[in-house]
C-alpha cells in the first residue's frame, strides 16, 4: 500500500513564504492592486484554460466537495460552479483576510450557498482527514515552501481515490524589447520576488513525493500580441513596477525605461509576450 506523506509532522520552522505572506500587514493601496492583478489573472485565457483543465482532471461531479488551498479572492468559484452547480460544496482556505472578504462577497453574489471560505494556512489546513472528494491549489506553490507540505495536506483532507492537483506557472516572460539586457533585469524581479520560482517545473516530483499515484500533467502557453489584449498584460507587466521599485527589486530608471520601451513597441504593433503554465493531478491511493 502506498503511504501518503503528512505535513502534520513537518516543523513550521521550515515554512517560508514571499510577500503574499504579509498581505494582512500591507496598506490598502498595494493590497487593492494585488487583488486587481489576481482578478485579471483568473480570466487571462491561458490561466483560464489551464484552470478549467485542472478542474476537469479532478473528475468532480454534482454533489461532490472540493478544497481550494490558497484560494485567494475566490476567483475560481465560477469555474467550480460550472462543474458542480450552484450547490457546489467548495471550501477555500487562505491566510489573507482581505482576499477572504472578497471571496465571501463573490460567493454571496453568485448565491453559492455551499461555498465557504476560511482563514488558515495551506500547510496546515483547518479541515478533517479524508473529508473531501478532491483538493487543489492554483498559483500557490510558487509563493510558499515547502511545496510537499501543501500537497500532503491537500492529500490528507481528500478521501482515498480522490484527486489532488496543482496549477503553477513560470514567471519568466518571453517578451519583445529593444534591450535584451533590460528584459533580463525585468525578469529577474520575479526570480527575486517569489518563494519557489521553479514550482511549475517540479509538479510531477511534488505529487509523487506526497504519495500520489497516476500523476498526469499538462502544459499551456499564455501569449499576447498587444498590451491591451487582456487586462492582465498591462496590469502585471507595468502597473506593478512602482511596487517593485519600492521593494528594491528593480531601479526606478530600469522600470521607467522598460515601461517606455514596451509601450512604444505596443504602439508600433510590435509587442509580444508569452509564458508557461502547467497543471498536475494525482490520485490518493487506498
Amino acid at each position: 500500500m502506498t503511504t501518503v506523506s503528512s505535513s502534520r509532522t513537518a516543523a513550521t520552522e521550515t515554512w517560508r513564504s514571499d510577500f503574499f505572506g504579509t498581505i494582512n500587514e500591507m496598506p490598502p493601496e498595494p493590497v487593492g492592486l494585488i487583488e486587481e492583478v489576481l482578478e485579471s489573472m483568473a480570466t487571462e485565457p491561458g490561466f483560464h484554460s489551464a484552470r478549467r483543465a485542472l478542474i476537469r482532471d479532478l473528475q468532480l461531479g454534482p454533489g461532490q466537495s472540493v478544497v481550494e488551498a490558497g484560494c485567494g479572492t475566490g476567483s475560481a468559484l465560477p469555474d467550480l460552479i460550472s462543474v458542480l452547480g450552484l450547490g457546489a460544496q467548495v471550501v477555500g482556505v487562505d491566510p489573507s483576510r482581505p482576499f477572504l472578504e472578497r471571496a465571501r462577497s463573490r460567493a454571496s453574489g453568485l448565491k453559492a450557498t455551499g461555498a465557504r471560505y476560511e482563514e488558515g494556512d495551506a500547510r496546515r489546513l483547518p479541515l478533517a482527514d479524508a473529508e473531501h472528494d478532491a483538493a487543489y491549489c492554483d498559483k500557490l506553490l510558487i509563493h510558499v515552501e515547502p511545496a510537499l507540505g501543501v500537497i500532503s495536506e491537500m492529500a490528507r483532507v481528500t478521501r482515498a481515490g480522490g484527486r489532488v492537483g496543482a496549477l503553477e506557472w513560470l514567471p519568466r516572460f518571453a517578451i519583445g524589447t529593444t534591450d535584451s539586457d533590460l528584459a533580463d533585469r525585468y525578469n529577474e524581479v520575479y526570480r527575486q520576488a517569489v518563494c519557489n520560482y521553479h514550482a511549475c517545473s517540479n509538479l510531477e516530483r511534488y505529487l509523487h513525493e506526497a504519495g500520489l499515484i497516476e500523476v498526469r500533467t499538462r502544459t499551456f502557453l499564455a501569449s499576447a500580441s498587444s498590451l491591451d489584449e487582456h487586462s492582465f498584460w498591462r496590469l502585471f507587466l507595468l502597473a506593478q513596477i512602482p511596487l517593485f521599485s519600492h521593494a528594491g527589486l528593480i531601479s526606478e530608471d530600469d522600470g521607467r525605461r522598460f515601461t517606455e520601451d514596451v509601450e512604444e513597441l505596443d504602439r508600433r504593433s510590435e509587442f509580444n509576450a508569452a509564458f508557461l503554465i502547467r497543471t498536475g493531478v494525482g490520485v490518493k491511493p487506498a
